[in-house]
């Protein structure tokens, strides 16, 4: 016998799914609104800038009345570097870093009401009381800190949201994850300002700025998968019409994407050579690529033309590193095509390539041989670039015969200055010409890419011309 249901509680269900989607709509938008403000971060060096986007994030994703900034300034103080919010009362422009205050800041694993700090702290100099006073009477009652292996950067001191709700346990997660990005962003930042005034290495500053990429996408993949993993757990007939539901599950698989994308890339760049390499079908890697940007291709009404020669033959790859080099192209071809632009990708099999008519090659990761010979009878399933590229050099020094997998990207975009494409795969490299509003990534794919087609054995070409747009030009070997 069925239990009847009345209709007081099934307005109660109704108003906790209800409740429970716009929940998961706003977590969703706070992710979306972190992983911007990762890009937007990598994109610059101003420590200004970071700063101001860092204090505006923060305060618009937990509804702030106000927040305030205390940043190492490289002496005995922690000055205050911005203020944004309500109200204009004083707030203390230092504060020592041996004051009690501060030492019980760095202590801290987790944002915390500054009322904590009073219950443990004991009698103050009259000093330290003053500032802590002219804090909590600048509406700044919480204090977050800005950490990483014992270094304290600064502190974030913030104020109750203007809604006067409670913080939740994901507004703490949330406030924890931005001063984390925060915290690598302005050491990357200070080390560049170092290195334009003691003309440090770059490659020093190249590793710092990996580990920044490679630690932020790390802290942004294990919450999105706990969120992920309670959007799926809703039944779909719980919600009516469930359209919120969906929208939302959508987003967050895009978002885990380009966390993922993001991760192998750095891989990558950070000298992880490992190929993988399958039969596979290249046409079914470049459809994926494509799925996956729909949505900024209908943005900017960007139309994609393929030509594909290659359909149903099979071929030796490792296809998560050839897709990796596939979205970086077509990425950049997005990024600098105009609203209503083409992009055209090509792919066919060549037996005879006249390099000099691809244009010019760019790259700096050359094939070199190894000391010892590879044996051509060794299994390909898996093994590193670099034999990959042995066994290129040994059948180029047999004068061996193979036909080539050509895949060509032309965008008719603002192009790039000739003189530049060499260097197009030094990381962090960009034309001339690209502008920060242009610009969504972050500056390492093409060099990625270039080491990902020499570890296959292939090269890479690119011709182009200022405002008529740019060709790149894959051409990989194919197995015997």
């Amino acid at each position: 016998m069925s239990k009847f249901v009345s209709k007081a509680e099934t307005e109660v269900v109704e108003k906790r799914l209800e409740k429970l989607e716009e929940e998961l709509a706003r977590q969703n938008i706070a992710f979306d609104a972190v992983f911007k403000l990762v890009e937007k971060l990598g994109t610059t060096l101003d420590l200004d800038k970071v700063v101001r986007l860092f204090l505006l994030t923060v305060m618009g994703q937990l509804r702030l009345k106000k927040v305030a900034l205390f940043m190492d300034s490289g002496t005995e103080d922690l000055s205050l570097v911005h203020v944004f919010g309500i109200g204009r009362d004083k707030t203390p422009s230092s504060m020592h870093s041996s004051s009690r205050f501060v030492r019980w800041v760095k202590k801290l694993g987790s944002p915390s009401n500054i009322d904590e700090f009073f219950k443990v702290a004991g009698s103050l100099d009259a000093g330290e009381e003053l500032a802590l006073k002219e804090l909590m009477g600048a509406g700044l009652s919480y204090v977050a800190p800005l950490s990483e292996r014992d270094e304290l950067v600064g502190f974030v001191l913030y104020s109750g949201k203007i809604t006067e709700e409670a913080f939740t346990r994901f507004d703490e997660s949330l406030l924890k994850m931005l001063c984390k990005v925060a915290t690598i962003t302005i050491k990357n930042a200070n080390l560049y300002q170092d290195v334009l005034s003691s003309k440090m290495e770059l490659e020093k500053f190249s590793q710092v700025k990996k580990e920044f990429i490679n630690h932020t996408s790390h802290e942004l993949r294990t919450p999105l998968t706990v969120l992920k993993s309670a959007l799926w757990s809703i039944e779909p007939e719980e919600v009516e019409g469930g359209v919120l539901l969906d929208m939302a599950k959508d987003a967050v698989s895009r978002l885990q994407s380009r966390v993922e994308y993001l991760l192998s890339l750095n891989d990558m760049e950070m000298d992880n050579d490992t190929y993988n390499f399958e039969i596979c079908d290249v046409s079914s890697i470049v459809e994926d690529c494509l799925r996956e940007i729909i949505p900024e291709l209908e943005e900017k009404q960007i139309k994609i033309n393929i030509d594909d020669q290659v359909q149903f033959k099979a071929m030796r790859l490792d296809s998560k590193k050839i897709k990796i080099v596939l979205r970086s192209i077509i990425d950049n071809a997005v990024n600098f095509v105009d609203r209503g632009g083409n992009i055209d990708i090509e792919l066919k099999i060549s037996d005879e390539p006249n390099w000099e008519a691809e244009g010019i090659e760019i790259g700096t990761w050359q094939l070199t041989p190894r000391p010892s010979a590879h044996d051509d009878s060794k299994g390909l399933d898996e093994h590193s670039g670099i034999e990959a590229a042995d066994r290129y050099l040994d059948r180029l020094n047999r004068n061996a015969h193979f036909h080539y997998l050509s895949i060509k990207i032309r965008d008719n975009g603002i192009g790039i200055p000739p003189e530049e494409i060499k260097t197009l795969a030094e990381p962090f490299r960009r034309a001339s010409n690209s502008t920060v509003k242009n610009v969504k990534g972050l500056g390492i794919g093409l060099s990625v890419s270039q080491k990902i087609i020499a570890g296959h054995g292939g090269r890479l070409f690119c011709r182009s011309e200022v405002g008529k747009g740019a060709e790149f030009s894959i051409w990989l070997p194919m197995d015997e």
